[in-house]
């Protein structure tokens, strides 16, 4: 079992923190934090949702909040949040994340911080996923006014990064795993995947020279299906002019039909949200 020996008030908190996690970690200090961090409409709701689900949500922190990742320290960094925008930031995560979820799975899944930064990046040049995770911690790095200007079509793929983000922190701590029927269906070589025979193996992410394995795969369906309806992947990754061996199919069914197994969770819900 994973354990964080987090340093709050009492040992009940510390104990309970630990029966959320599943993988073996090296003991460290967490660092305690008081809520609400302000006195902003917004403080009330955070303060709520960590008495509901033992989860920060901090738009105040440190570097080593943002990086720390109990073996390594993340190179970019995470930049504090807009007080003006923290209250939009809210919104899309608790619409684009939280209530699109039962509450079973996200107190199994929800990580023990999550961080509202204005942006993450290196310098002045942003990151352009605008998410990252750790072992610990969940970070949305558009706590600024970019995030007002998003089109409808934006914000459903800022949607799906947000769920591939969270997914993704989900696996490393094993609340979540790759289905077994799905590493069967992976290509027996990554590396001989490109643009021209993606989909005809079944993968559908980016393959220009990005690394590509089975949790990028798995963690690349997971963000299409949360980005699109169903119909629009009928009308085009799951369509038989895209999927010509039927393989993109059998990925999706092996993926929605394990969320909805094991968590009772419909992903392709999250998708269908305008």
């Amino acid at each position: 079992m994973r354990r964080y020996f987090v340093l709050l008030a009492s040992f009940l908190m510390a104990f309970t923190a630990c029966r959320k996690e599943a993988i073996l970690t090296p003991s460290v200090d967490v660092p305690s934090y008081t809520l609400p961090q302000g006195n902003h409409s917004y403080d009330d709701s955070i303060v709520q949702f960590y008495q509901k689900y033992n989860c920060y949500i901090l738009y105040r922190f440190t570097h080593t909040d943002f990086a720390y990742n109990y073996t390594n320290m993340r190179q970019d960094s995470a930049f504090n949040a807009n007080p003006a925008y923290i209250g939009n930031t809210l919104r899309f995560f608790y619409d684009q994340l939280i209530t699109r979820y039962p509450e079973s799975f996200l107190k199994k899944t929800l990580p023990f911080k999550v961080l509202l930064a204005s942006y993450i990046g290196t310098g002045a040049t942003r990151d352009a996923a605008g998410f990252a995770s750790t072992i610990s911690t969940l970070t949305i790095g558009w706590a600024d006014s970019t995030l007002l200007n998003k089109s409808p079509t934006a914000t459903k793929q800022m949607r799906g990064l947000l769920n591939r983000f969270y997914m993704e922190r989900a696996y490393r701590v094993k609340s979540v795993d790759i289905p077994q029927a799905f590493i069967e269906l992976a290509p027996y070589d990554y590396l001989a995947i490109q643009p021209g025979n993606k989909y005809a193996n079944g993968v559908i992410g980016n393959t220009n020279g990005s690394i590509l394995n089975v949790v990028v795969d798995f963690l690349d369906y997971v963000e299409a299906i949360t980005s699109h309806s169903k119909a629009e992947l009928e009308a085009t990754l799951l369509s038989p002019t895209v999927d010509t061996k039927g393989l993109i199919r059998k990925k999706y069914e092996i993926i929605t039909n394990y969320f909805t197994n094991n968590f009772a969770t419909d992903l392709q819900a999250v998708g269908e949200k305008p």
